[in-house]
């Protein structure tokens, strides 16, 4: 028994905070947070972050280490969702047909309920642009990212699919994934760089988001075991998409320097095209979990070496252009 009575307030609100709140939970799906990070990593320009690349590969590794460590805890707690969450929510009469339709399928949800999925995203996502960008100016940007985070936390109560214990965990996991993968990244790039120049004191704010990855590959195989022994079949794919994202992650971002310019679109849309495809195999075909891990590490990889191979095919123009 989790509830301490918050869905008394909100089954006060008014239908319209209903209808925004599912509107606003939307901004942590799975699908927006990883499609977001993806962009970022692929086109933020110099502008907005001094090492934009990095920046973007430790948002990229941040949220798959949140996302499987997220994976281990929900099977391992088995927490059940609030009562209300198992059948959706009437929309408003005067919602039109489709959008009626999205907040049904918004309002239902299914899996174990604790911690939020939802609140640890939009903490890791938003707080960590916040943290890693230079642009806009800090205060704006912590305001931003905490009060997305908060009002994507508050929504996951409003459409009532999780308590408010749940989101409370899920924003602690967030922030504490956050601030301790940026110091195991920052300690690993301070590594990496003593031994590339051998200087005594090198930059702390260096990024290697190898040792993230390496995590969330681990608390994968974490949450695949706890599935398994459990009972649990429904969590095991989850896990395997853990395992295979953090292997994909840190064997693409070996193939980076992380300092490559954005992707053009020449290099985008293909890579889009291909790593999406694998994506939407694993999701929706559910295949076996070794095959699920095989895709989901060859999708990760793409998209996290896809600057590199960019940086080459544009070179390689110019070179052919000079000749």
């Amino acid at each position: 028994m989790r509830s301490v009575g918050e869905f008394v307030v909100v089954e006060a609100l008014p239908e319209v905070a209903v209808v925004a709140g599912a509107a606003v939970t939307t901004l942590a799906d799975t699908w927006f947070v990883f499609g977001l990070l993806a962009l970022v990593y692929w086109f933020l320009p110099e502008e907005y972050a001094v090492a934009p690349r990095r920046s973007g590969g430790a948002l990229v590794a941040l949220a798959t280490c949140a996302l499987a460590i997220l994976t281990f805890l929900k099977v391992g707690f088995a927490f059940p969702r609030p009562p209300a969450a198992a059948t959706p929510t009437p929309a408003p009469g005067w919602l039109p047909g489709l959008a009626a339709s999205w907040f049904e399928g918004t309002t239902a949800s299914d899996g174990f309920g604790f911690p939020s999925g939802h609140a640890t995203g939009a903490t890791i996502t938003y707080l960590g642009l916040a943290t890693l960008l230079d642009r806009p100016d800090r205060r704006t940007r912590l305001l931003a990212g905490v009060g997305l985070a908060v009002a994507v936390a508050l929504s996951r109560v409003v459409i009532e699919v999780h308590y408010l214990a749940d989101v409370v965990a899920g924003v602690a996991l967030g922030t504490s994934v956050l601030f301790g993968g940026l110091w195991l990244m920052r300690r690993a790039g301070a590594a990496v760089e003593n031994d590339a120049t051998g200087l005594a004191d090198p930059d702390p704010a260096a990024l290697d988001p190898t040792p993230v990855f390496l995590v969330a590959a681990l608390a994968g195989v974490g949450a695949t075991a706890v599935a398994a022994a459990t009972g649990h079949p429904g969590s095991l794919l989850d896990g395997a998409v853990g395992i295979g994202t953090g292997l994909g992650g840190a064997l693409g971002w070996r193939i980076c320097d992380g300092d490559e310019p954005p992707l053009t679109l020449p290099v985008a849309v293909p890579a889009l095209v291909v790593t999406g495809a694998l994506w939407l195999g694993v999701l929706a075909v559910e295949p076996p979990l070794p095959v699920a891990v095989a895709m989901a590490t060859a999708a990760t990889a793409g998209i996290l070496a896809a600057p590199a191979v960019g940086e080459r095919v544009v070179n390689r123009r110019g070179s052919a252009l000079d000749a």
